[in-house]
């Protein structure tokens, strides 16, 4: 590692916040408490909202929304590459892109459903829909796929488009950072994706097309592997895929085979989560900063299913089905 990867401030406020994420130990104390109120008292008293104001049930999503704004706060100001923050606010803005197509789809605003986490206000994506020579939102490859999109008639076709922008532009933005570690996370990541499109559509009795529709081209095998294997007859011809082979693990942390399907996400979580855990192991560098802010997100992903969880009456088992594990060693 050379100097200039070492980024002290960044670095090691990134370590110190690292240490305050939530340990199995503290999960399972507020899987224990006896409804919503005696879960927030808890969080309350770990002063995980990080507010002078308590987290009640009449306000505990609008805290955890101020908890997201200050923790992307923290990020614009501390890390050394700003390709970083956009990187993570991507995903918010495809959503409220989907979500300006659907307004011109239906003829009517619909804001309420927006994220503010993103890079562009819902204003300046509204304008970028207008001309695409105007590129307002300043890529080129966002720019193309939003408009690809506004083309379409079908919603689902939107949805396809616009994540497959997603995961081009996501690809783009981490080259920048020339990190092999990211890089092969990124391309972890989508493929799982793909394999997640790959069970919704044989959830849904195989439709004709769907699979390539969907089907992200930014991952480790192109499409015409995957439809050696897939759309082959020869029963379970997908356990011969070698990137079936590469994630067994995410297939063998499954309750059974029919579970997989509805334990998908979890269980995707729960393998890119092991996989930044080298980080915690690397004092500088970009990895352990980006790794840090990854598993804040998922952890406050957490605490929003527990508590939506403990607000609806769920059992602890069916709660715990649905959560991630914590970023320890």
């Amino acid at each position: 590692m050379s100097a200039r990867d070492i980024f002290p401030r960044a670095n090691t406020i990134a370590c110190i916040e690292e240490s305050k994420l939530l340990k199995q130990f503290q999960y399972e104390i507020l899987y224990n408490a006896r409804g919503l109120q005696a879960t927030l008292d808890e969080l309350n008293g770990m002063n995980y909202f990080q507010t002078y104001l308590n987290a009640e049930t009449d306000n505990y999503k609008t805290t955890l929304d101020v908890l997201m704004d200050r923790t992307f706060a923290v990020m614009r100001d501390i890390v050394p590459f700003q390709v970083i923050w956009r990187i993570f606010a991507l995903m918010y803005d495809i959503h409220n892109m989907k979500l300006v197509v659907k307004e011109r789809f239906f003829g009517k605003k619909i804001e309420r459903l927006a994220l503010r986490y993103g890079s562009y206000s819902l204003p300046t994506i509204r304008s970028a829909a207008v001309r695409e020579s105007d590129n307002i939102l300043e890529n080129e490859t966002l720019t193309r796929g939003f408009f690809n999109a506004l083309r379409f008639k079908d919603m689902h076709a939107v949805d396809f488009e616009l994540d497959k922008t997603y995961f081009v532009t996501l690809k783009q933005l981490a080259a920048e950072l020339n990190k092999p570690d990211i890089t092969a996370f990124i391309a972890d990541r989508i493929d799982l994706y793909n394999f997640s499109v790959f069970f919704q559509w044989r959830a849904a009795g195989r439709p004709a097309g769907y699979f390539e529709k969907a089907f992200s081209d930014q991952g480790s095998c192109a499409l015409e592997e995957w439809q050696l294997y897939i759309h082959d007859d020869e029963r379970n011809a997908i356990a011969r895929f070698p990137l079936w082979q590469k994630y067994r693990k995410v297939w063998g942390a499954a309750e059974d085979n029919k579970s997989i399907f509805y334990e998908f996400d979890v269980l995707a979580d729960n393998y890119l989560i092991q996989k930044t855990k080298a980080c915690k192991l690397m004092a500088f560098g970009v990895e352990p900063i980006c790794a840090y802010f990854y598993n804040k997100f998922i952890e406050i992903k957490n605490i929003r299913i527990l508590l939506t969880g403990k607000e609806n009456e769920y059992g602890t088992d069916e709660i715990v089905k649905r959560m991630r594990i914590p970023y320890e060693l």
